[in-house]
């Protein structure tokens, strides 16, 4: 009978699949925080998410701190845990 890899019996893969769905809800949460920081600093990267009752008084800039620092941890995790992922589903097997 064939060994089957990708069961929560095989306690490898059960640890991969805690921290693989820890990761990706990690790095879905991120999304929704840079839309909260955007809106908080009015910092927007587009003239299409400005509100239409202040887009004459809010200019689009991409060089708020706070905000750049969200987005780039954002990028950064959708850089290393899809690949991580993938990768790792291949190292269980």
């Amino acid at each position: 009978m064939p060994t089957l890899y990708y069961t929560l019996d095989n306690a490898v893969f059960r640890n991969f699949l805690f921290y693989a769905v820890a990761s990706i809800l990690k790095m879905m949460i991120m999304s929704p925080l840079t839309s909260r920081q955007r809106f908080e600093k009015n910092a927007f990267a587009n003239p299409e998410d400005i509100p239409l009752d202040e887009r004459k008084t809010i200019q689009t800039t991409t060089s708020d701190p706070d905000v750049e620092r969200i987005r780039r941890n954002h990028l950064n995790d959708i850089e290393n845990i899809i690949p991580f992922v993938l990768i790792g589903f291949c190292y269980i097997a």
